[in-house]
This record gives C-alpha cells, structure tokens and sequence, in this order.
C-alpha cells in the first residue's frame, strides 16, 4: 500500500464532512504551470472548496483529437467547414443571448436548430453574438462506439454523476459550448451546487466569480479550470470560442449535495406549509417531487445514486480511494436516515436496496479488505 495514499485516507477521513465551510485564508485562483498530483490537487482544492486554473503550460490537452478534428491548422479559431461535415445534420440546443440578457436558463431565449443553421449565425459577424450553442451533449448523442474527442484529466475522473448516468443510460452532464465573440452566460451557481471543469478548446473566456468570493480573470485557449462547488459565476466570450463542459460530484463534495438539497426543500415546505392540513399523509411525498421537478433530484434519487456507486465500488475496488467513497457514502446515508422527510416520503420496499442492508453490506466489505 502506498503511504502517502494511507496518510491521505487518514486525513480525509479525520475531517467533519457535514459541515461545508471554505478556508477563509484562501480565496485566491490557483494557477498550475505544471500538472500537480493528485492528492495536492485535493489539498489545494478539493478540500478548501477552493478554484484552480491548469494554464495550456500543463499541456492536458495535448492529446485531444478535438483539437484537430474542429480547429483550422494554427489552431486559433474553429473549423467550420470541417464541423460542419461532422455534425451538421445534428440538432442542437441554442440560447438566444443579447446585453440585456440577465437572467440564467430563461425558457424563453432557449432554441433548438440544426447545427449547420447554428454555424451560419455563429460566423456571421452581425449574429455572432446573438447565438450561443450550450449545453449540448454531443458525445452522448454522437455514435457511443466512437471514442471521446478528449480524455478527462485525472483530477476530474471521479464523477458519481456522470458514472451514474452513463451506466443507467440516462441523460449525462458532459457539454460542449460553442458561441462567438459577446455570447454569455448570466450569474448562476451550478446545477446542484455541483463542481464544474471546463476546458477552452478555442477562444478566449472572461470568468467572474461572484459568491462566495470575487474573482475576475481570463481564460485563454488550452486552459482547463475548476470551478469549486456552489460558486456563482458569469462567463463572456472572447472571440469564436469552444469549450468542453462537466458539471460533476464526488466523495469530496457529496455534502454540499446533500445540504443544497436540504435546504432547497426547507424552502419548498415553507412556500406550500398552507396546503398541509390538505394533503395530510402524502405531504412528504409531494414536497420531494417538487424537489425533483426543480432540481433533477430529490432524496430517493440521491439515494439510489449512492446505492449504484457504492456497489460499483465493491465490484471493483480501487485501493484507498474506493474506501473513502464508501466511507463518505456509509456516513451520508446514516445521516440521510435522520431526516423525517426521507424516513416519511418514501416506502425503501421499492428501493433497489433497503438502506440499513446497503449499510451492512459496505461495513462487510470494507471489513474483507483489511484481512
């Protein structure tokens, strides 16, 4: 066993998870030159809930065949042409953006197009600004026995949502942007309050961050950022810009998760408390599918994500690090057990597995790996 990855597991493992509080010490972006480990990627991010910048001297995206395959020869600006003949008959999700544009995810601004109609309004210069391809889940909808146009840098690899939602065949969280010179994305906080990373292909990004702390600065062509969980953000374009989106959670932010979640129902019981005395025994119930109407997710899917990482993990263990998932995953369904809404919302008879047996079954197995 490698000591530094034990004395890592120790130290994950000392620290109070249900209590999410940034290092007020560090509020500053961390700019990588070089590639760091991973376990000083931890310490410096992970655990401080703190951003980080791996500038193009990192070279992470050396080996990307996107950069060939969708950018002219000097690598400066896209390829149309070639895009085109790759994706042109796809459809596509577009905003329609303008200065006045303030209000993130508005319905109303939200198109769906051809691709090769979206090309003609992103290199025209008059509506270059206008149209801005997002959210658009190109490798999901691209032919699966292709391999990825990137590879995720290591320290974005451990992804329960993304895991989660490519072994249940669901709608996953990996994007692709493409929008000209202007095109923006308003003030918002994350899906979930997940962590993000986001890689410039192309173009250029100015990058504010508003809450908790405000941070401005640019992202040039072959930088790869982390954005912390819960960070609110707006995003400009510089220029014909491309980028690789992920939104994503793990061991190390499962209880901001968790809280959001918490306090988002919190504030749906308030709003509907007059309709209680109605509703009588299916109150807890209808509250939760609020929450998953509103946020993708309410406390039996989170559960049941957990369920499907957990089991992942003892197929296929994977040293020190597929313990401390277990741990945190045995810690937050304990806690997850506390909760009245949880306990009354749901019959765990329907559940993939009842939680007090997934509890037993990790405590087992983690028990069979120290013989």
């Amino acid at each position: 066993m490698n000591n530094n990855h034990t004395n890592m597991y120790d130290e994950l493992t000392s620290k109070d998870w249900t209590t999410s509080t940034n290092d007020e010490s560090e509020l500053s972006l961390i700019r990588y030159d070089e590639p760091p480990t991973y376990e000083t990627f931890i310490r410096d991010c992970f655990l401080p809930n703190r951003p980080a910048l791996f500038t193009a001297k990192c070279d992470l995206m050396n080996q990307w065949s996107c950069l060939t395959d969708w950018l002219n020869e000097d690598r400066s600006e896209p390829n149309f042409d070639r895009l085109s003949e790759l994706y042109g008959s796809m459809t596509v999700p577009v905003t329609k953006s303008s200065s006045e544009t303030t209000e993130y995810g508005s319905d109303e601004n939200k198109l769906t197009m051809s691709f090769d109609e979206f090309i003609q309004f992103w290199r025209n210069k008059e509506t270059t600004g206008e149209y801005y391809c997002k959210d658009w889940h190109l490798q999901k909808m691209s032919d699966q026995s292709n391999s990825l146009f990137y590879s995720v840098p290591i320290y974005f690899q451990s992804d329960w949502l993304n895991e989660k939602c490519l072994a249940q065949n669901e709608d996953d969280f990996r994007f692709v942007y493409m929008g000209g010179d202007g095109t923006t994305t308003p003030s918002h906080m994350d899906v979930l309050g997940t962590y993000s990373w986001s890689a410039n292909i192309c173009g250029r990004k100015r990058w504010r961050f508003t809450k908790p702390h405000s941070i401005e600065f640019i992202q040039e062509p072959g930088d790869i950022l982390f954005v912390p969980s819960q960070w609110h953000h707006d995003v400009t374009n510089i220029g014909y810009t491309i980028s690789i989106n992920h939104n994503w959670f793990n061991a190390f932010n499962i209880f901001r998760i968790w809280q959001h979640l918490c306090l988002t129902l919190d504030d749906i019981e308030q709003r509907i408390e007059d309709c209680r005395a109605i509703m009588k025994d299916t109150w807890y119930e209808h509250c939760q599918l609020i929450l998953q109407t509103n946020e993708g997710m309410h406390f039996a899917s989170l559960y049941k994500l957990l369920h499907t990482i957990a089991h992942k993990r003892m197929e296929e263990p994977n040293g020190e690090y597929t313990k401390f998932d277990l741990w945190i995953i045995d810690k937050l369904i304990h806690d997850m057990l506390r909760s009245t809404a949880f306990l009354s919302a749901f019959d765990f008879g329907t559940f993939p597995q009842r939680p007090k047996a997934l509890l037993k079954q990790i405590h087992s197995f983690i028990e069979k790996q120290k013989q």
